[in-house]
Parts: structure tokens; sequence; C-alpha cells
């Protein structure tokens, strides 16, 4: 009797142990699971304020390269009411068919 009461002590003890072990496996799970879905929410909202950036960004960079087109530059700041720099500086205008990044000089 003592050994099928040992044995039935040591079943349940294992029993024990797997059930604590599938119970910590599942809140893991379960963490991991909400922890994930908070990450990616947070960056599809990055990537949505990304995008809107980058748009903004395009609309500035078409703005800046309008006003300082060689041709359409001198449409728009006379549109614009004149001249924004002193009589005795010169200005450099953008001329975007040149060389990127290579302004081109103006007419002083």
């Amino acid at each position: 009797m003592p050994q099928k009461r040992d044995e039935r002590l040591l079943n349940l003890l294992s029993l024990g142990i797997k059930f604590g072990v599938i119970l910590v496996a599942s809140i893991s799970c379960v963490k991991l699971t909400t922890a994930h879905h908070r990450t990616r929410a947070l960056s599809r909202e990055l990537e949505a304020e990304y995008a809107r950036q980058q748009e903004r960004l395009l609309v500035a960079r078409r703005s800046f390269d309008d006003l300082f087109q060689i041709d359409h530059g001198a449409h728009a700041r006379q549109g614009q009411g004149g001249s924004w720099i002193a009589p005795n500086r010169q200005r450099v205008v953008w001329d975007s068919s040149a060389d990127p990044g290579v302004p081109t000089g103006g007419s002083p």
C-alpha cells in the first residue's frame, strides 16, 4: 500500500508541475500577443505620421522649387509683392533643370 500511495503522490506532483508549466506558457503567450498588438498599432501610427510628414516635405519642396526656378520664380515673386532682398545683395535662383544641389547665380 505505501508504494501505491507514493506513486499516486508522485503522479499528482507531476500533474501539478505540468499544469503550472502550461499555465505559465499560456500567460506568457497572452502577454506576448497583447504586446505584439500594441507594437503593431504604434508602428501603424508612426507609418501614418511618417507619410503625412513626407507629404508636407514634398509640398514644401515643390513650393521651394516653384519659387526659386529661373523662369517661374520671377513670376511668383512678382505675384507676391516684389523683392525680399536688399538691392545691394545678390539673388540666388534655384534651377531645377541643372544638376541637383548646384545653385545658379541670379542677377544682383
